[in-house]
């Protein structure tokens, strides 16, 4: 199912027949370089996609696949997760692409079909980013998404950049 579409990609549900397009991504040392658990295996990648199939039943939105519309190719995910933070449920978009696409604008525009896709058809009005302090491509795209650096935190032991930025921040 496509959730969004711009000039140049197509979000879309994931289906378990995109693991064989998910292991050279997420089985990049540099892709995952930021990640929290690292490096996946084809066995860690299968467990994620079922836990994003579920997220979609669950909440009424995942991780979604981005699509290069003139190749057609998987090239990462961008989407939306709940998390408790700080004794609350809120929503974090997240991204990740292959290094191919990196520096192009290519998650910026996914991040804010995402965004406003949250906002417009799924009532959701806050979103937040988690990112590693010196991940300064994450920062640009959160930063031009609307998102205001809020404070530093520690997550699963890790320090960590939050990002936030509200429906009614941004026009």
């Amino acid at each position: 199912m496509i959730i969004a579409e711009t000039s140049r990609l197509i979000l879309r549900h994931f289906t378990p027949n995109d693991v064989d397009a998910l292991i050279p991504i997420l089985g990049e040392p540099e892709v995952m370089r930021y990640s929290i658990d690292g490096v996946k295996t084809r066995f860690q990648i299968t467990h994620f996609l079922d836990r994003v199939l579920d997220y979609y039943w669950q909440y009424n939105f995942s991780l979604y696949a981005v699509i290069e519309k003139d190749t057609k190719q998987l090239i990462g995910f961008c989407g939306l997760l709940p998390w408790k933070f700080e004794a609350k449920i809120e929503i974090e978009i997240a991204y990740r692409l292959a290094t191919a696409y990196w520096g192009k604008g290519f998650a910026t525009e996914a991040a804010t079909a995402v965004r406003d896709h949250a906002w417009q058809k799924l009532g959701i009005k806050n979103l937040f980013c988690i990112i590693a302090p010196e991940n300064r491509r994450s920062i640009r795209v959160a930063q031009k998404l609307g998102m205001i650096y809020q404070k530093d935190a520690v997550v699963y032991g890790l320090k960590v950049k939050i990002y936030r930025v509200s429906h009614y921040e941004v026009r």
